[in-house]
């Protein structure tokens, strides 16, 4: 089973040094990264940096202020690193007039799709404010096409929100292209997957049920970031050796 990381994780050593966190999380084990960088950097030279140290990248960030204003190097970057989905990550508190970008994601889909690329939405928490059926993501789920805008499912922002990440897999199945892989201690904070309370070995077996097809480890505020990447992909690697 492959496994992701986001390059988010590593935001500070990644900005630093592109090149050498590329090599390093390949010597982690790790099989590809998911892009979430600033769109004037030479994709094709760290495409190519990639693969020598093999790894690939399926997958990018994009916000929405650039998919919107900065289209065309959007989907040069895509072409450059051989992306198959680009991902909205997150909608600051400005720019959740849910109306307006609900009505707008089927037409961003539309654009990345000329290319060959898939359209995913990845949640945080605040979608699932309100009463249900009308949360900003169930108006999300129902107001568009399942068959343009895909998802990526964060599973630790899911079960944050008060879901089962287990259930919501299963009842979002064939919609879920891809899965951010994080933890939840005790306290509710985010944990490194394994240190928590989530049971990873069920959450993976749903996720490839769902049809999820990349499974990316991520951690927005490690303690020690390279340490939490290996300790989360060993946990992984160890679940999936046995079973």
């Amino acid at each position: 089973m492959k496994f992701g990381l986001q390059l988010y994780t590593l935001r500070r050593a990644f900005r630093d040094d592109p090149v050498a966190t590329l090599e390093r999380v390949a010597e982690l084990g790790y099989d590809e990264v998911e892009f979430a960088a600033p769109l004037d950097m030479d994709f094709a030279a760290l495409r190519r940096r990639m693969e020598a140290a093999g790894l690939s990248a399926p997958s990018a960030h994009v916000g929405l202020d650039d998919l919107r204003q900065r289209p065309a190097e959007v989907l040069a970057m895509g072409e450059a690193l051989g992306c198959r989905f680009l991902v909205l990550p997150y909608l600051t508190p400005e720019q959740r007039r849910w109306d307006e970008v609900i009505a707008s994601l089927e037409g961003l889909a539309d654009m990345v799709a000329e290319k060959g690329f898939g359209f995913a939405y990845h949640n945080h928490d605040f979608e699932f404010e309100g009463p249900a059926g009308a949360r900003p993501y169930d108006r999300l789920l129902a107001g568009t096409d399942p068959d343009r805008v895909g998802l990526e499912l964060d599973l630790y922002w899911t079960r944050k929100a008060g879901e089962d990440p287990e259930e919501m897999l299963g009842r979002l199945r064939g919609r879920v292209k891809l899965v951010h892989l994080k933890d939840m201690a005790e306290d509710g904070d985010m944990a490194d997957v394994g240190a928590g309370v989530m049971d990873y070995g069920r959450l993976l077996e749903a996720a490839r049920a769902a049809g999820a097809e990349h499974f990316i480890v991520e951690h927005d505020r490690p303690a020690d970031p390279w340490a939490s990447a290996a300790a989360s992909l060993a946990h992984l690697r160890a679940i999936t050796q046995a079973a």
